[in-house]
Parts: C-alpha cells; sequence; structure tokens
C-alpha cells in the first residue's frame, strides 16, 4: 500500500534545506541568450529561444524548468548541460526562479505560461514540464494543480502526494532518481509512478543504478530525454 506523505510539509523542509545550505544565496548569473521577463504574480524568470527561432515562422515546443533548493535558475540549467554534451535542442526554455521564502506550489504559473504564450510562439500541444529535486516535488505538485497545460513531464529525484496525482493521468509521465540518493529517497518517486499507473495513467520510473541524489545532469545531457519529449503532444491538439 502507498504511503502519502503530506507534500506540503515535504516542500516546506526541502524549502528550508534550500535556504540552510551553503548554496542558499546563489547569484542568478546567466545562461548566454536568455531574456529576463516578470510573471503578472512578480516571479522572474528566464526566456531561452532557440537557434532556429528567427528563421522560421512555425510554433515551438517548451520546457519549463524548475530548479532545486539551490535556489538558481541558471547553475543546473539544462541548456548547460545540454550545450555541453554538444546538443542543439529546438525548445523554448522557460526557468523560473523561485527565490528564498518562494514555494513552488504558490506560483501562478497559469499566469506565467499564458504570458508566455501571448509573447512567444508557442506551440501549445507539446509544452513539458522538468525540475529537480525541489523542482521535482514543484513538478509533481504543478500536475496535480495544473495538468492541461502539459503534453509530457519528467520529475527528477523528486515527489509528492500520490493522493492528487491522478489529475495528471493524460499526462505522459517519466521520473527519474538515483537508487542511492540519501536526500529524497527513490521511493518518493516510485511512490508516484505507482499511484499514477493505479488510475491508468502513462508513467514510468528511469532508475540510475548506484547514482545519489545529483542525478539531473545525467538527463539532461541525455539526447533521449528530449527526443522523448518530443514524442508526445498533448491529447487534442
Amino acid at each position: 500500500m502507498l504511503q502519502a506523505t503530506p507534500f506540503r510539509a515535504s516542500l516546506l523542509a526541502l524549502t528550508i534545506a534550500g535556504l540552510a545550505g551553503p548554496t542558499a544565496a546563489v547569484a542568478q548569473g546567466s545562461i548566454p541568450g536568455a531574456l529576463r521577463r516578470v510573471a503578472p504574480d512578480g516571479t522572474a524568470y528566464l526566456v531561452n529561444l532557440p537557434e532556429s527561432y528567427d528563421a522560421a515562422d512555425l510554433p515551438v515546443p517548451v520546457i519549463l524548468f524548475l530548479h532545486g533548493g539551490d535556489r538558481s535558475n541558471t547553475r543546473n540549467h539544462p541548456l548547460r548541460f545540454a550545450r555541453a554534451a554538444g546538443l542543439n535542442i529546438e525548445f523554448i526554455v522557460i526557468a523560473p526562479h523561485c527565490a528564498p521564502g518562494c514555494r513552488w506550489e504558490a506560483v501562478d504559473f497559469d499566469a506565467l505560461l499564458e504570458q508566455v504564450s501571448e509573447e512567444f510562439r508557442v506551440d501549445g500541444s507539446r509544452v513539458y514540464l522538468t525540475g529537480y529535486s525541489m523542482g521535482g516535488y514543484g513538478s509533481w505538485d504543478l500536475l496535480g494543480r495544473s495538468p492541461g497545460w502539459f503534453a509530457a513531464a519528467a520529475p527528477i529525484a523528486g515527489g509528492g502526494d500520490p493522493r492528487a496525482i491522478c489529475a495528471a493521468r493524460g499526462v505522459a509521465i517519466r521520473a527519474y532518481h538515483g537508487d542511492r540518493d540519501d536526500v529524497i529517497p527513490h521511493s518518493r518517486s516510485a511512490q508516484m509512478v505507482d499511484a499514477l499507473k493505479a488510475c491508468d495513467g502513462d508513467a514510468e520510473l528511469i532508475t540510475y543504478e548506484g547514482v545519489d541524489h545529483g542525478s539531473w545532469p545525467i538527463t539532461f545531457r541525455d539526447p533521449d530525454f528530449y527526443s522523448w519529449l518530443l514524442e508526445h503532444r498533448r491529447s487534442g491538439d
């Protein structure tokens, strides 16, 4: 039987851990080519457009990326790892900043994504979600609250409330987690995937054997990760 850990308590614990750690006061830095925007609720975010954006008047798929308790939306940005691996990924990448004191569950992502869709050529059928650690928890929470935005999602080293996740049964979900994670146990992702499968959801768990909590560089360097996202379109679009 699934053990339902209250989501808000878990997320609060991660928030406190992120604030207390040595990386809490991270300077934002930058990602080359990033545009800076502020959502209607005051959340700052970065937008990176693919190199081909101006070359064709076509809608572009989107990755919404949620950072972890390090509080930096640049340090572990997917583009850092993709570019280091020689990958040219053709996505608009949205990276909000959850500053100290912020909780992902309090961010108005509906308003943020509507703003992005109004300004940029977003392919509404191919909006994807990922995040690591605290952002993995944020991803699971957002899937439970606003699943209608997303064609696919990939929470990494996270967890959530399995009682709320059946709302996302129409979203393709692939969770990633190291089996040696001693910060957020691998079982937290397994619990969420099992809960989705129990309500006929499309979910699977990718286990990194022998890997501890910092597993997201493996995911973001993997070309198959981006290919898997692009295999999915939102139902009805």
